[in-house]
């Protein structure tokens, strides 16, 4: 499954511009609001847990509908009395247990 590029996320707080040579500091405060809160508050005792939802990027069950369409047709031609030629892939075990993935050039011999 490919990635898709993420938008970029918007800032949570926002701060107004000031000139900070300028700020008196026991005069001014800065005042930081939230744009868009990331949680819903919670009321008395109650802990708030933010957390992505998880069925989001869940795989689902394909429809019934869904149909395999065919492939890539066979890599294979003809090439006259009855010979024809191929490329197909195939693997095989080695003896220390690793699996030998090859490609391999078939010839058949019609009679």
């Amino acid at each position: 499954m490919p990635f898709a590029e993420q938008p970029p996320v918007p800032p949570v707080l926002e701060a107004p511009s000031l000139d900070l040579e300028r700020v008196d500091r026991a005069a001014e405060r800065i005042d930081l609001k939230t744009i868009r809160p990331r949680c819903p508050e919670g009321r008395g005792n109650e802990i708030v847990v933010c957390a992505p939802d998880p069925e989001e990027h869940r795989a689902r069950r394909l429809p019934d509908t869904y149909a395999v369409t065919e492939g890539l047709p066979r890599a294979e031609i003809d090439v006259g009395n009855g010979v024809s030629l191929d490329v197909h892939l195939d693997s095989g075990s080695l003896a220390n247990g690793y699996t030998a993935n090859r490609v391999m050039v078939g010839v058949k011999f019609k009679f």
